[in-house]
């Protein structure tokens, strides 16, 4: 997988924490389309309201450090 995060720290549960925010974004991408509504988030450091077709866009993760 070649979106995520990954963490310096030595914690096997840290090292399971992006696999984890990639599923639940998804998940709420999942239910804004089901029901309706918009999710919130920030693409390039502009936030935004993605609803509809905007939902199924892929996903990228962008490296702020």
């Amino acid at each position: 997988m070649g979106l995520g995060f990954t963490s310096q720290l030595n914690d096997p549960d840290l090292d399971r924490v992006s696999a984890a925010l990639l599923r639940a974004g998804q998940r709420a991408r999942e239910l804004a389309g089901q029901t309706g509504t918009g999710i919130a988030v920030q693409i390039d450091g502009e936030l935004r309201i993605l609803q509809g077709a905007e939902l199924d866009m892929p996903t990228e993760a962008s490296n702020e450090d």
